[in-house]
């Protein structure tokens, strides 16, 4: 079976004493390797968990301030919506004004150059039948003697005395 005289023996021997504590150094190695892979791994898994949560605390923030941003920018609208109603009804009450005042001055311009027209047709009129006043007396005087006319004037200057 085992010669021990044998170098076949000892040589076995000592290969297999050689890779147990070989492998028992290469094993402790290997596990110190391993071991810092793995808190390498568990410091990166650390790390990346808090950039993660930092991510979505950042998240959330943002998307309060988008919902603060939207709100307002919702009650901007809101304002500027009430403002433009506010400043078109200004606007049509001034326009309704204007006009208002307008056809007021448009009204009296109407009279009055009603007014004047009338005045002139009157006038015209009053001129026309003086003027056929004229001619009907002038035409009755002509036929009429010097003394006729003069009796007729002293007779109507005595009518309007009295």
């Amino acid at each position: 079976m085992l010669d021990t005289n044998e170098p076949k023996f000892w040589v076995a021997l000592a290969f297999v004493l050689f890779v147990s504590l070989l492998a028992k150094k290469i094993s402790l190695l290997l596990f110190a390797v391993l071991d810092k892979r793995a808190d390498k791994i568990r410091s990166e898994l650390a790390a990346a968990s808090a950039i993660r949560a930092e991510a979505e605390e950042t998240l959330a923030l943002y998307k309060q301030k988008q919902a603060e941003f939207a709100r307002e920018a919702e009650n901007i609208l809101a304002k500027a919506r009430s403002d433009a109603e506010t400043n078109n009804a200004k606007a049509q009450q001034e326009l309704k004004a204007t006009l208002d005042a307008r056809l007021k001055n448009a009204m009296e311009k109407i009279a009055q150059e009603e007014a004047a027209a009338i005045s002139d047709i009157r006038n015209h009129i009053v001129d026309i039948a003086l003027n056929s006043a004229r001619a009907i007396i002038a035409g009755q005087m002509t036929n009429l003697s010097q003394d006729e006319l003069i009796k007729i004037a002293i007779s109507d200057i005595e009518r309007k005395i009295h």
